[in-house]
């Protein structure tokens, strides 16, 4: 999805795109940053405050890259500073790669900006998938409708006749399930 349509309507303080590009990202955003944080509150603070630093400084903010690609770097620099201010900044590093193998990709493979967060992000991405196969059949339909297909909690509960209280609860269990595989 190309995400540019959202950023000049963001630039042009529409909050709408604002809301639509908060509805395309959040999801792997806040599971790139619970990969980092192992934590699932932090992570969606980090998400929001996010989005939140976009919509304030959108007329400052010079992309020279793709949107995707800055909102991965925002999100994981947030994580990061969060892992520092929570330990040390060598644990922060070695949480998201080890020295050794850090060394040996700046020696023998050209980097570009992204690189990192694209690997990180597609790793984030098939542990995701992989967890999300193994969630209860009903779970797994609920939280596809909700967070894959942007489908409201009543929406949900209309199509699959049950009540917007069972389409939380479904919500929830599959994040806490999501939630403690990750910090395994």
């Amino acid at each position: 999805m190309n995400l540019n349509k959202y950023w000049t309507g963001i630039q042009d303080g529409d909050e709408k795109s604002l809301e639509g590009l908060f509805k395309e990202m959040h999801s792997p955003l806040f599971y790139y940053s619970i990969y980092l944080t192992e934590n699932q509150f932090i992570a969606e603070e980090i998400v929001e405050d996010v989005f939140i630093k976009i919509w304030q400084d959108r007329n400052k903010i010079n992309l020279k890259g793709s949107l995707r690609a800055y909102l991965y770097k925002a999100v994981r620099n947030h994580s990061i500073n969060f892992l520092i201010k929570k330990k040390t900044k060598k644990y922060a590093v070695h949480q998201l790669m080890d020295e050794e193998n850090w060394n040996n990709m700046q020696e023998h493979i050209y980097t570009d900006d992204f690189i990192i967060e694209h690997i990180e992000a597609k790793e984030t991405e098939a542990r995701l998938n992989t967890i999300i196969d193994y969630l209860p059949e009903r779970c797994k339909m609920i939280f596809l409708l909700s967070r894959y297909e942007g489908k409201s909690n009543n929406e949900i509960a209309d199509m699959l006749k049950i009540s917007p209280n069972t389409v939380k609860v479904q919500i929830y269990r599959a994040l806490e399930i999501i939630s403690s595989i990750f910090k395994r």
